[in-house]
């Protein structure tokens, strides 16, 4: 070591903290597969050692560290992960140096199972001694050779049945059974139980036929099935001769040869009881025997002289190793030799090729490495830990002779050092730009050393230059290492949150109280296969931590798993309790006559055995055919009636699709009121059909209520902004109302009034609002508007005051000229004239009164009546002043009479229920009659027409009624009731008007409120 290197810093690897060391060997790169090789068979704290072996991925490494490590933790890792390369490989050639490192049964029982090249399997199969994990490969390998080699080694009893009853892979099950029938009458308990708890249906089945035939065939079994067993033998030892491995063979072959010992001592001994062949008689068994015996001494000559081929090969390949390891060692020593002449600074040009030379010589003398014979089993053919070693000695000799070359170079030459040098800064600077960064570390190694070796680090000119482009080149590389540590360990991150969340769950599940036994068992798989491959992450800690969770998880998986599948199987128990009651429920329904009942109670039962369907293998058959038998009978019954069932619901699917198809057409409509109470109807008619089935049922019903939803929702949003509106609408009301208020003080009257007309009629412009403040808001605005109004009349009286004292004065006037009797009630003075001419003075009086200006309207009424009174008592004392006259008491009682009987035969055409003394006939001759005359004048009389002309000539007779005025005395005013009585009855019979389309609630409730239509009603009231 030059003094540069030893002033260079010491790598973290080498640090005295086996924590720092840690963190080094999780930094450094994949490919220093060398340097992890390293420390893990170098290091002395077994952490360290640890981490390194999780970083290799040599399987030879991996199994040097399981031979020779001494932590049991670090051979744990190391076989681990030779545990892994041996199952996911698909190539044989690591796969084999990955198995040859594994010794664990249950690694090896792995690897038989679920490896996936099936002569790893079988390799693997080959190193198993206990039953138990051979008869676990022969139930779950996943190669049928694997699984049928496995059943040959299989010579327990108890394993061959649990491979019958556990395996789900039907040639397996059926040949470890043909093995258990080969115990004739001792294997009828183990064929039980194969019947009861087979997984593979047509095996329960064969082995149930099997007992029968045992039950049927006499005690002692006939000659016959020995024979067959040797037939059998003889195919197995045969087909020995197509397997390499010479344990399989030998092993196969010393089963077979025992049982044939076993099969012929019986044969020599047979039970004299047993009755012969009735194929053949004793001459043909003795054929048959002889050849049979040719035959397996045959088969035993060839699969010995198999086993002697299979043994020479391995001695061979055995030879072969011990060549490439003598190689081997040959080739280290001349590369030992030769790095330490290249080493030494102080060799010249002259002894550098010396040595190179000699070392040259030495290495073309060594032998060739032997190959592997041809024939050899495939994992003693090739070793690929020593040729690698081989592959890698002789690489590393090249690389020494180049180096001792490119130093005799260097000290012959400047310019090829310079050359040399350039040559080496661009390939650095080609590695550092565009190399792969898994191989960037490996491939920068090489050209960099040479470039220190050749003094590249050296400060003049031209080498200065070239050294400033080694440091941007080593710069770039770095900034390259560094973004790629740094998304390695980003993935660390995102696999160790992965991991953490999946913990969490899974913690999350096993405390959960509803935990059912299929997610348990999912679970428990999930956290079994964590535990097998956690991935790559941060630290050692973080590792530690999952591993811990995760064996806590497992522990208590398997808690519940265990419990649960207690409580399935006395759930199964305890379903064959129920099945029973169920049966008596079925059966007890054939004695009612109710279809009703019957379906109802038929389809309760069928669900409750759906839920106690499950019971334990081989139990319930009896209860199960007990049941159909009784549900067979039923179901007809149950059946028809759920028909009529279904008909019936979808009856009332069709009348619900139609209340949809009528509330998605309501859903879009404006007239909320309207459409809210239909809305409304059709709930309730929803509420009133029966159910349909239970999916179409949620479907319509879904659809029936968006529809709904979607109106009430537009309903409400309208409303809203309706209330925005009557707010609105509410404050400027409220302004309204303000304003009128101040107007209760203004002294100009004209100009209030004026003011309050206006407000009036902007109120008439302003909407509504809300219904629970329009009332108030209204009696509010009235409330003021009559406030300025009330301030009118002591105005009125003073301005009509001269108006109505002149009609006072006529009044006054008028009451002089009643006679005595009329202003002294109880006079017995004889009627006489007050004046001259009476009827003269009543004329001027009236045409007085109807040229003076009109009165307000309460002095104008009440002085009219007064007015009317006296004029009446006047006529009535003195009748015959007025003979002649448009007062005369006679024409006008001849007048009214006259109006009566008019109006009277009006309603009597116009009323439909008057009784006519005509008989049926005479009524229909006269209507033909009519009929016909206005046909034949070519007109027809309308109805509503003569109703309108009865109406105006009703009016008509009024009017004439108020020409006559005042008819005095007692037969006057009985016509006049008679004619006010016959207007009354007229105007009931009459049909009533056609009513006009209703308002929008709130205009109708705002038109009601407006002071303009108060006032205008009131003024048609006064008028």
């Amino acid at each position: 070591m030059n003094l540069l290197d030893r002033l260079r810093g010491q790598p973290k690897w080498q640090h005295e903290d086996p924590s720092v060391r840690v963190s080094a060997v999780d930094g450094l790169e994949d490919d220093a597969q060398d340097l992890f090789l390293a420390i893990a068979t170098e290091d002395a704290d077994p952490g360290v050692r640890a981490a390194a072996v999780a970083r290799l991925t040599d399987p030879a490494a991996l199994a040097l560290v399981v031979r020779a490590d001494s932590d049991p933790r670090v051979r744990t890792e190391a076989a681990t992960m030779l545990l892994d390369v041996a199952i996911d490989a698909t190539d044989p050639a690591p796969a084999e140096v990955a198995l040859s490192g594994l010794s664990e049964p249950r690694d090896l029982g792995d690897v038989a199972r679920t490896a996936r090249i099936e002569a790893i399997s079988l390799a693997a199969l080959g190193r198993i001694d206990t039953q138990k994990t051979i008869g676990s490969v022969s139930r779950r390998s996943e190669h049928a050779a694997v699984r049928a080699a496995a059943l040959a080694r299989i010579s327990d009893q108890a394993e061959l049945l649990a491979v019958a009853v556990k395996s789900d892979h039907r040639d397996i099950a059926l040949a470890a059974l043909e093995r258990l029938l080969s115990g004739g009458e001792a294997a009828r308990g183990p064929l039980k139980t194969v019947a009861m708890r087979a997984r593979v249906k047509s095996v329960a089945r064969r082995a149930k036929a099997a007992i029968a035939a045992l039950d049927a065939e006499p005690a002692d079994p006939p000659l016959e099935d020995p024979r067959r067993q040797r037939e059998r033998l003889c195919e197995n030892v045969e087909a020995l001769a197509g397997a390499d491995d010479w344990n399989l063979v030998s092993r196969g072959l010393d089963d077979a040869a025992h049982q044939w010992d076993a099969i012929e001592a019986l044969l020599q001994h047979p039970d004299p009881t047993a009755a012969p062949d009735d194929a053949t008689g004793p001459e043909g068994n003795a054929d048959a025997d002889a050849a049979l015996s040719a035959r397996w001494s045959e088969a035993v000559a060839q699969i010995r002289t198999h086993l002697s081929r299979l043994d020479a090969a391995r001695r061979a390949a055995e030879r072969d190793r011990q060549q490439r390891a003598e190689a081997l060692a040959a080739r280290s020593s001349v590369c030992d030799q030769l790095a330490a002449k290249v080493d030494d600074a102080q060799v010249d040009v002259g002894g550098l090729a010396a040595e190179v030379a000699r070392a040259r010589a030495e290495w073309a003398a060594l032998p060739p490495a032997p190959d592997g014979a041809a024939g050899t089993e495939p994992s003693d053919r090739f070793d690929e830990c020593a040729q690698d070693e081989l592959s890698r000695s002789t690489q590393r000799f090249e690389e020494l002779v180049g180096r001792a070359e490119g130093a005799m170079q260097r000290q012959q030459s400047a310019a090829e050092r310079l050359a040399r040098l350039t040559t080496l800064v661009a390939a650095l600077e080609e590695v550092a730009a565009s190399a792969p960064v898994g191989d960037l570390k490996r491939r920068w190694t090489g050209p960099h050393a040479e470039w220190r070796e050749m003094g590249g680090d050296a400060a003049p000119e031209p080498v200065g230059e070239l050294a400033q482009r080694v440091a941007a080149a080593e710069a770039v590389r770095a900034e390259r290492l560094a973004g790629a540590r740094e998304e390695r360990q980003r993935r660390e991150q995102a696999t160790l949150a992965r991991r953490r969340r999946r913990c969490d769950e899974l913690e999350r599940a096993v405390a959960d109280e509803n935990l059912e036994l299929n997610e348990a068992e999912r679970h428990l798989r999930t956290t079994r296969s964590l535990l097998g491959n956690l991935g790559r992450l941060p630290t050692r800690d973080d590792r530690d931590a999952l591993t811990a969770r995760l064996r806590a998880v497992q522990v208590g998986f398997v808690g519940r798993v265990r419990e649960l599948r207690g409580l399935a199987e006395w759930k199964q128990w305890a379903n064959l309790g129920v099945q029973a009651a169920l049966c008596q429920r079925l059966e007890a329904l054939a004695s009612v006559d109710d279809e009703a009942v019957v379906a109802e109670e038929y389809r309760q039962i069928m669900l409750s055995w759906r839920q106690a369907s499950e019971v334990q293998r081989g139990e319930g058959d009896e209860v199960f055919l007990r049941f159909k038998a009784a549900h067979d009978a039923i179901r007809p019954k149950a059946a028809a009636y759920l028909a009529r069932q279904e008909v019936h619901r979808q009856e009332c699917l069709d009348q619900k699709v139609t209340l949809c198809e009528e509330a998605e057409r309501l859903a879009v409509s404006t007239d909320w009121i309207a459409t809210a109470q239909r809305m409304t109807e059709l709930q309730a008619a929803w509420k009133q059909i029966g159910p349909a089935t239970r999916k179409q049922e949620r479907e319509v019903w879904n659809r029936f209520r968006a529809a709904s939803g979607q109106f009430f929702k537009r309903r409400r949003e309208d409303l809203v902004q309706r209330k925005q509106v009557w707010a609105q609408n509410a404050e400027l009301k409220d302004e309204l109302c303000r304003k009128a208020e101040a107007l209760s003080e203004e002294k100009d009257i004209a100009a209030a009034k004026e003011r309050v007309r206006q407000l009036q009629a902007e109120w008439k412009g302003v909407g509504p609002v809300r219904r629970n403040r329009s009332e108030a808001m209204w009696t509010r605005f009235r409330t003021a508007c009559d406030a300025v109004y009330a301030r009118q009349p002591a105005q009125v009286a003073a301005e009509f005051a001269e108006k109505v004292a002149a009609r006072l004065a006529v009044c006054e006037r008028l009451e002089a000229l009643l006679p005595a009797p009329a202003r002294e009630p109880g006079s017995e003075q004889t009627v006489a004239a007050a004046a001259d001419d009476l009827a003269g003075q009543v004329a001027a009086a009236r045409t007085e009164w109807r040229q003076l200006p009109p009165a307000p309207h309460p002095q104008q009424r009440s002085l009219s009546a007064r007015f009317q009174a006296a004029l009446s008592q006047i006529v009535d004392r003195c009748p015959d002043a007025f003979s002649g006259t448009d007062l005369d008491p006679q024409r006008n009682l001849a007048t009214l009479a006259r109006l009566c009987e008019r109006l009277e035969a009006l309603l009597g055409a116009a009323a439909p229920g008057v009784a006519d003394a005509r008989s049926p006939a005479e009524v229909l001759a006269e209507r033909l009659r009519e009929a016909l005359a206005s046909n034949t004048m070519g007109a027809r009389v309308d109805p509503e027409a003569q109703r309108r002309a009865d109406m105006e000539e009703v009016k008509r007779l009024q009017a004439e009624r108020r020409a006559i005025g005042v008819v005095p005395g007692e037969t006057g005013r009985a016509l006049s009731n008679r004619f006010h009585a016959a207007c009354d009855r007229f105007f009931q019979q009459q049909p009533p008007a056609p009513e006009r389309p209703p308002r929008p609630t709130g205009e109708s409730r705002s038109g009601r409120g407006r002071p303009g239509s108060r006032q205008d009603s009131g003024s048609r009231r006064r008028a």
